[in-house]
């Protein structure tokens, strides 16, 4: 058992609510805080660490394989074309 004090503005509004779809505020109060919880929950929750990528297609002994994924973080293309070809490289 929980009792809940809420500003009069807020019940008022709940009332309406209520009254309006026909539902009891015990019903309305849960639900929404059921979905506060999930989503409260969904926030806190670390991010899946990032998928290795798929290299089924290299032979085990490719040395290609050391090389990828070394430039996660790393400079864009844009960024390797303007330090290898000069700033102007992409303008007409």
């Amino acid at each position: 058992m929980l009792s809940v004090r809420l500003p009069a503005q807020i019940e008022r509004d709940l009332i309406r609510y209520c009254n309006a779809h026909q539902l009891s505020k015990s019903a309305v109060v849960q639900e929404a805080l059921a979905e506060y919880l999930v989503a409260a929950e969904a926030q806190a929750a670390p991010a899946p660490p990032p998928a290795e990528p798929d290299l089924s297609f290299l032979a085990p002994d490719d040395p290609i394989r050391a090389f990828i994924g070394i430039a996660k973080g790393g400079p864009s293309t844009d960024e390797w074309m303007a330090i290898t070809r000069g700033d102007d490289w992409n303008k007409p």
